[in-house]
């Protein structure tokens, strides 16, 4: 009997170790180190690995679209060099959600607030409604109202009449 809990116990250390150790976790906190644009950045977690995370369930302005280095600075003021909460959802055999350039897909947390939420509501930003059945419907719903109340108070990029949503303004730039 003794010896079949030490064997438990030396699997159940083995397993939190591992889980423990590993690089990334489906959530896990780190430094944002560099802002790419307002949905995009590069952080370095508490064991020096680094990664690049996309923003889940927001598409900014790109970099050189009208409002796309408006939304990057926006997102730079608010979390450049604090440390986060990423919140990522665990995908198939990976312990996280990646896209298809490798990037994290992951909710930011700064102090308890939704920062993606905070890019939308702020109108540097637009609800992806193309993956917002990845999100939460919490989420979801949240963030679906924050576009709406930017948009009716013409808050950031909907300030212009017309403005182009990045997947649209990609696809015409193709």
């Amino acid at each position: 009997v003794e010896m079949k809990n030490i064997i438990f116990f030396t699997n159940a250390l083995v397993i939190i170790f591992a889980l423990y150790t590993n690089p990334v976790r489906a959530d896990f906190t780190a430094k944002v180190q560099r802002v790419v644009d307002g949905d995009t950045v590069y952080v370095v977690d508490k064991s020096g690995n680094e990664f690049k995370v996309r923003l889940a369930g927001i598409d900014a302005p790109e970099k050189n679209q009208s409002y796309g280095l408006a939304s990057g600075h926006h997102l730079s003021k608010a979390i450049k060099n604090r440390w986060v909460f990423l919140e990522s959802k665990p995908r198939k055999e990976k312990l996280y959600s990646v896209d298809r350039y490798n990037r994290v897909l992951a909710k930011i947390l700064l102090d308890g607030q939704d920062i993606n939420l905070i890019q939308i509501s702020s109108g540097y930003a637009w609800h992806f409604k193309r993956y917002q059945k990845k999100q939460s419907q919490v989420d979801r719903e949240s963030y679906s109202k924050a576009e709406l109340d930017a948009k009716r108070n013409q808050l950031g990029l909907w300030k212009e009449k017309k403005p182009i949503a990045p997947w649209k303004w990609r696809k015409m730039k193709k």
